[in-house]
């Protein structure tokens, strides 16, 4: 609705106050001079004491009001010729009124240079602001549209003019969301190395399988005397981003002893990777050789086998397709429960829990004294209360992981974040970073547990000197574990709030690069979208000149 007079929205109560000001000084000026004057009146002024540009902008809004836009449109364009060089604001209102006609028009290129041309008049023109951002939205510039809708929050933020927006703004969100996940999802596509975390190389080597002679043979590793044991050794380094590489090349050399075991070594990484064609591609082979050989030879081979077969059931599209591997892999050994723990956890992460819990049970049939069982027992039987609402259960599931920590020396990432995360939710961070002590003693300086121990500790010290100290730690974290994509998401987010825009896009970029889970993804790319809505809507602030 274009605007007339003082009908203002009550946001802008204030402005309305100080225009009515102005009429009243416009009015006695104009009464001094037709007291020198006479009743002679100005050829740019009539009876009803207002200007003629305010005569003309009145008929645009009675053309406005019967729906009759273009008549409207020629009258505040007139308006807006006709006013004086003291009509800097009036000038404003005819432009801004001759886009809310545009726009009603479908004219949208059009109305976002009338827009232009009010701010360039008032430019804390928060309607025009607004108007300009849905003239945007409707011509798919979402980027625009976003800025603009976001330099009004900046301007009026308790303001209610932003609320009618909500839909357009959540629409133009939504498709730079898609437009952003589609371009990421491409170049996935073609195979993208995915850097590798700590958590996601430290469950294969800590607590998910037991059996797994590639393990077996890291852990017994005292001097390296080949390449495949050099590799090996910068495992237990830590060095994982290139092994998936070597691997693959070791794999390759005729001449080596361990042509087999880099096979599987590289289809693992690759799985760490996240790229599934290179895994399907080195099992492939390894199933081909092994197909291969004597029935005698086979048996050197056979626990890699089964490690094969559960690499398969763990990039398996369905749980139907991965029991499939499961029963393979048991009917080379079937005292070899390494598979079929990998399959319940796998369940635990569909939310699968029956069929979790009957794979749990048979690896506990098979191995009553399985290291890690008992703890993914706990967790899902805990998981399982939580959606139930079964308040009491939930709280004996609690003391059940915290009595497994206390018996086993070390126990699954998850269990010591789970158990701190409650804690810290309940109010006692004391003793949430003890849990988080512990699990540091298991895993040492591993990054998931520094940072939320360093967040746990924030949450006690909230004044600036807690809130510099846990950015100093992520800081350090986002440079001892670049592939941590909590500590990349989460820092990206402090530095947004610090205004250092770029720090800030490189540590969303990465941790896009980082996300594993489709929810992560989207997360990351939604707050990477505002942030750079806010950053250019905040240099668009900061070069308006100070409210009148």
């Amino acid at each position: 609705m274009p605007e007339e007079g003082s009908r203002f929205p009550p946001w802008v109560k204030n402005a309305a106050i100080v225009a009515g000001g102005t009429a009243v000084v416009g009015g006695a000026a104009y009464l001094a001079y037709r007291h020198f004057r006479g009743t002679d009146s100005s050829s740019q002024h009539l009876n009803n004491g207002k200007s003629l540009a305010e005569n003309i902008k009145h008929e645009g809004i009675q053309f406005f009001q019967k729906a009759d836009y273009a008549k409207a449109l020629e009258k505040f364009n007139e308006a807006a010729e006709k006013c004086k060089e003291d009509e800097r604001e009036l000038k404003a209102i005819a432009y801004q009124n001759a886009a809310a006609c545009l726009e009603k028009l479908g004219k949208y290129p059009e109305c976002i240079l009338k827009c232009t041309e009010a701010l360039k008049l008032k430019p804390r023109y928060v309607k025009a602001i607004a108007r300009r951002a849905s003239a945007h939205t409707f011509l798919n510039e979402d980027e625009e549209a976003l800025r603009d809708y976001t330099l009004v929050t900046l301007l009026e933020p308790q303001g209610k003019v932003i609320e009618k927006f909500i839909p357009q703004i959540d629409k133009a969100h939504q498709r730079i969301m898609k437009r952003e996940l589609e371009d990421i999802a491409s170049q996935r596509l073609l195979g993208l190395d995915f850097p590798i975390p700590q958590t996601c190389a430290q469950e294969w080597l800590r607590y998910s399988v037991i059996r797994d002679p590639i393990i077996i043979h890291m852990n017994q590793l005292s001097e390296p005397l080949n390449e495949y044991e050099r590799i090996l050794a910068d495992v237990k380094k830590g060095h994982y981003d290139d092994i998936a590489k070597r691997a693959a090349e070791e794999a390759n050399n005729s001449d080596s002893l361990h042509r087999f075991d880099c096979m599987i070594l590289a289809a693992r990484f690759y799985t760490f990777h996240n790229n599934l064609n290179k895994v399907v591609e080195w099992v492939d082979k390894f199933f081909t050789e092994y197909e291969s050989l004597l029935d005698e030879e086979k048996s050197k081979y056979t626990d890699l086998a089964i490690s094969a077969y559960g690499i398969k059931a763990q990039i398996s599209k369905t749980l139907e397709e991965a029991e499939t591997y499961v029963k393979k892999a048991e009917e080379l050994d079937p005292t070899n429960t390494d598979v079929r723990f990998g399959f319940a956890a796998n369940a635990i992460m569909q939310k699968q829990m029956p069929r979790a819990s009957e794979a749990m049970d048979h690896v506990l049939a098979v191995n009553p004294d399985h290291p890690f069982a008992r703890f993914y027992r706990a967790h899902f039987d805990f998981t399982n209360a939580c959606e139930e609402q079964h308040m009491s259960n939930i709280h004996n599931y609690i003391l059940a992981m915290e009595n497994l920590l206390q018996k086993y020396p070390r126990a699954p990432i998850f269990t010591y974040t789970v158990l701190s995360n409650i804690h810290s939710s309940s109010g006692n961070q004391a003793l949430a970073i003890e849990i988080l002590n512990k699990g540091l003693e298991s895993y040492p300086h591993l990054s998931e547990f520094v940072m939320l121990k360093t967040i746990t500790e924030a949450k006690m010290n909230r004044d600036n000197e807690g809130i510099d100290a846990m950015t100093r730690t992520f800081i350090d974290l986002c440079q001892s574990d670049p592939n941590n994509f909590e500590a990349q998401a989460t820092y990206a987010k402090i530095s947004a709030g610090k205004k250092d825009w770029d720090k800030a896009e490189e540590c969303f970029q990465r941790a896009a690069m980082l996300a594993r889970q489709p929810q992560e993804l989207q997360l990351v790319t939604s707050e990477c979208i505002l942030m750079r809505a806010n950053r250019e809507a905040q240099i668009l602030y900061d070069t308006l000149p100070a409210e009148a």
